[in-house]
């Protein structure tokens, strides 16, 4: 999956996500089913704002090497467009 960032012009590839589905609780929290546990595998882009950004989190380079949980709904497929 592809987490992607979108600024006036465009939409960009932010970092490649790996998905942990049926996994329920992240740092001792439980998910609820609209949640999607994710971690992210290789960032493009560091800087990019956090879609839902919390009072700890509001970059992607605040997680790097940690879990996040995702709205289910805005997981997005990586596009074959990024690879040409």
């Amino acid at each position: 999956m592809g987490l992607y960032a979108d600024d006036k012009h465009s939409t960009r590839l932010v970092a490649f996500e790996k998905v942990y589905e049926g996994v329920s609780i992240i740092h001792h929290v439980r998910l609820t089913n609209d949640l999607v546990k994710v971690g992210l595998e290789e960032v493009q882009d560091v800087n990019a704002d956090i879609l839902l950004p919390t009072s700890k989190v509001q970059l992607v380079r605040q997680v790097v090497g940690f879990f996040i949980a995702r709205l289910r709904h805005l997981m997005n497929p990586v596009l074959h467009e990024v690879f040409t």
